[in-house]
């Protein structure tokens, strides 16, 4: 199986044709236009040789005004170390442990996006940095400046680096990525291994490439060269445009082996100018569950394969509730475009803007005929866990809210033990865990039965607080759940 990995960092299809002996094999006869001049073996050649060139000069092109302003993200942290100094003391033995502090220097890439000195990279290549202390920005002519300020969003894995200069940088553009088709030249820039600035060649593999279904990350896929050290460098046009941020490999080896993904420009875009102007990215929602029409559901609606997506309850005071939506209502466009995956459409959601209505044309009751619905999106409020408009224990207050972790949780009953698979059992149901939240991470899932917290029996919302502020933030909390007959065992962190 292969890894996935973030990289701080064609085949040939040989068909045969096999006929039957009883029958005759087909003759292809190809003729060529009337009109048509033989050329000879040299000027075929001439011909052959002058589009390589001409080839060679794009890439040439390209590289020239790319390379100046892509960088290398040099990132220094301090590790402990043993001390060498005190193996060679008298009575060494005796003596303390006292490590010595090293430096450790890693990289990444990035590209220049605004001549006044602003840097777009990977969150996951400053991720561990101490700012202005650790993290420099060098360039392709070997200036080398130290980090001022650095703002990440973690759910894009993109980070803004600021530097200060007393003349213009060299600088980017960027290409629309939904432009983008499989089969164009696609041109790689970074510093993979720490070599420094290198270039490769390659095309666009797959668009709209989803690699974890739950964290809503899109990427275009590449078969240019990307290594550990890549990571956060620009993929390009043959322009020398942005049309990625080279992120992850796929890999066996922990090296290249021809499959890469970028994050497309256009989200890009879209998070640089949220972080350079708020220094956060705020994102839309639904506020409401979204799944895959399955393929038997459509075919009895009668639409094809990957058309839409299902809706569960929709949140209280959320905008699926306030443009009316309903549980079971079958989604099919936003503003005149298909929706073709819960992906897609949360990927269009979050950046859709809150101060217009959208259109979305809706099945409902297994009706074959659509109807309009108007609805106004709204930005997420952080840390938000929705409450389902369904749930009659939430109507009498029987809740608890816990946006540490991300969910929603009700006392168990009888009823519901016995349909989540644990008759007899008592716990803390958990009604809504929120996607990209702590509890996600760490595997909680919507109906899952919490039974014990570390090897302690929750029987009431009172034990959960108990138990809770009982934890460290150094063990966090061990969770004992049962889903669906089988118990799981499952570790949250817990904050001081």
């Amino acid at each position: 199986m292969s890894r996935l990995l973030n990289v701080c960092g064609s085949t040939a299809l040989l068909a045969a044709l096999l006929f039957p002996p009883t029958l005759a094999s087909p003759t292809f006869a190809i003729s060529a236009p009337s009109d048509a001049t033989p050329e000879t073996s040299a000027d075929s050649a001439d011909s052959a040789l002058e589009q390589a060139r001409l080839i060679s000069v794009a890439f040439r092109q390209a590289a020239q005004k790319t390379l100046p302003a892509t960088v290398n993200i040099v990132v220094k942290r301090g590790v402990d170390a043993p001390n060498a100094a005190k193996s060679k003391l008298p009575f060494a033995e005796l003596l303390p442990d006292l490590p010595e502090k090293h430096l450790i220097e890693g990289a990444g890439s990035g590209l220049i996006v605004d001549p006044s000195g602003i840097v777009l990279t990977n969150c996951h290549v400053v991720a561990a940095s101490e700012i202005g202390k650790s993290v420099s920005v060098e360039l392709h002519d070997g200036r080398r400046f130290p980090a001022k300020k650095i703002v990440k969003d973690e759910k894009s894995d993109l980070a803004l680096v600021f530097v200060e200069t007393s003349e213009p940088l060299p600088f980017l553009t960027f290409a629309d990525s939904d432009a983008v088709e499989i089969g164009d030249w696609a041109l790689a820039v970074g510093n993979p291994f720490m070599l420094g600035s290198s270039f490769s060649a390659g095309v666009v593999s797959a668009k709209g490439r989803f690699l974890n279904s739950k964290d809503g990350k899109q990427f275009i896929q590449t078969d240019a060269a990307i290594n550990p050290g890549n990571s956060g460098g620009p993929l390009v046009n043959l322009r020398g445009e942005v049309v990625g941020v080279n992120t992850a490999i796929a890999s066996l080896s922990g090296g290249y082996q021809g499959i890469g993904f970028a994050i497309p420009s256009n989200v890009a875009v879209w998070v640089l100018a949220q972080l350079r102007d708020k220094g956060r990215v705020e994102r839309a929602f639904l506020g409401a569950p979204i799944s895959a029409l399955e393929y038997d559901a459509a075919k009895r609606l009668g639409l094809p394969p990957k058309t839409g997506v299902k809706l569960g309850a929709p949140f209280r005071d959320a905008p699926a509730a306030k443009a009316g939506l309903r549980a079971n209502d079958v989604l099919l466009e936003i503003d005149g475009q298909k929706i073709e995956s819960p992906e897609t459409f949360e990927a269009l959601v979050e950046r859709a803007a809150v101060d217009r209505d959208y259109s979305l044309k809706v099945l409902r009751n297994n009706e074959k005929e659509s109807t309009d619905v108007k609805i106004r999106f709204e930005i997420k409020p952080e840390n938000y866990v929705g409450v389902p408009l369904t749930e009659k224990m939430v109507e009498r207050g029987s809740h608890r809210i816990d946006r540490e972790w991300g969910a929603m949780l009700i006392p168990s009953t009888p009823e519901s033990a016995a349909r989540l698979g644990a008759p007899g059992r008592e716990g803390i149901v958990v009604l809504n865990a929120t996607p990209g939240a702590a509890a996600y991470k760490a595997g909680l899932r919507n109906g899952m039965l919490i039974v014990k917290m570390n090897g302690r029996e929750v029987k009431s919302l009172e034990d959960f607080d108990a138990a809770k502020a009982e934890a460290t933030p150094e063990t966090g909390i061990e969770l004992e759940v049962v889903q669906k007959s089988e118990t799981k065992t499952l570790r949250l962190p817990v904050k001081k």
